[in-house]
């Protein structure tokens, strides 16, 4: 990361990666996500009325492997590697949301809680860190992540009863931009457009951290099909307390995936 990037991710608590997938790739992987967005236009109309007009689907990468590439991807690996120790792959997902479909106002940071640094030892040391690619244009009031920059370095923790609407930061993307944001930082959605938003979420933790779902075993499948020495076996290594279960891989390895 350049001086600048830590500087600003810093203070804000999120960056925003252009062009994190090249163009022919991301033609790719639409055509495979077309196929998830024509399964969630029927769960979407399944839906009762009044229910969320979101439909997401859990741990994508273990059942649409084209997805695979993004979770290791070089141009985001020196990020990853910079903030977070011993990087590992926690959850993934794909979403799509109509016009009204939300993600409320959170963040997993609760400044009283000691453990949860976010910056150790003059480096940035996350518990979470989330990567979201913008598969199609995000234009505003299209359901672009809002945030409330630097929050997640808050002293004192946000009263429920408190509308911080005014310290809302609304951040469009372009297809393939990726939004790197620390889970500490308070953040939510909201979709005011014809516009369908799809993205693709990966969440990115430190070895000792276990999987949202699915067990330690998670991702074994993966980790044994991919290549020995390559990025995506290191980041699919099952969580092992603070032994190593795979040896971590130098950046320059990084084409390797």
């Amino acid at each position: 990361m350049t001086p600048e990037e830590l500087y600003r991710y810093d203070v804000n608590g999120y960056l925003l990666i252009r062009g994190a997938i090249d163009p022919e790739t991301l033609v790719r992987l639409n055509k495979q996500i077309d196929v998830w967005e024509e399964k969630a236009w029927k769960d979407f109309e399944a839906k009762s009325q009044g229910e969320n007009p979101e439909v997401r689907y859990d741990d994508i990468v273990n059942q649409e492997a084209g997805l695979l590439s993004l979770a290791a991807n070089p141009k985001i690996l020196p990020y990853l590697v910079g903030m977070v120790d011993k990087p590992r792959l926690k959850s993934t997902w794909i979403a799509f949301k109509w016009r009204g479909g939300e993600t409320r106002l959170h963040s997993n940071h609760t400044p009283t809680v000691t453990h949860n640094f976010y910056h150790f030892n003059g480096k940035i040391r996350h518990n979470l860190l989330n990567m979201m690619y913008a598969m199609h244009d995000i234009e505003p009031g299209g359901g672009g992540l809002k945030v409330i920059p630097g929050s997640h370095k808050a002293n004192y923790p946000r009263s429920r009863a408190d509308d911080v609407s005014d310290m809302l930061v609304e951040l469009s993307m372009k297809a393939g931009d990726v939004l790197l944001f620390s889970h500490d930082m308070g953040h939510c959605s909201l979709n005011e457009s014809d516009a369908i938003r799809r993205t693709v979420m990966y969440t990115y933790c430190p070895g000792v951290i276990a999987n949202s779902f699915g067990g330690d075993a998670l991702y074994d499948r993966i980790f044994n099909a991919a290549e020995e020495g390559s990025w995506l076996k290191y980041l699919t290594r099952q969580p092992n307390g603070f032994l190593e279960t795979y040896p971590q891989p130098e950046l320059g390895a990084a084409l390797s995936v």
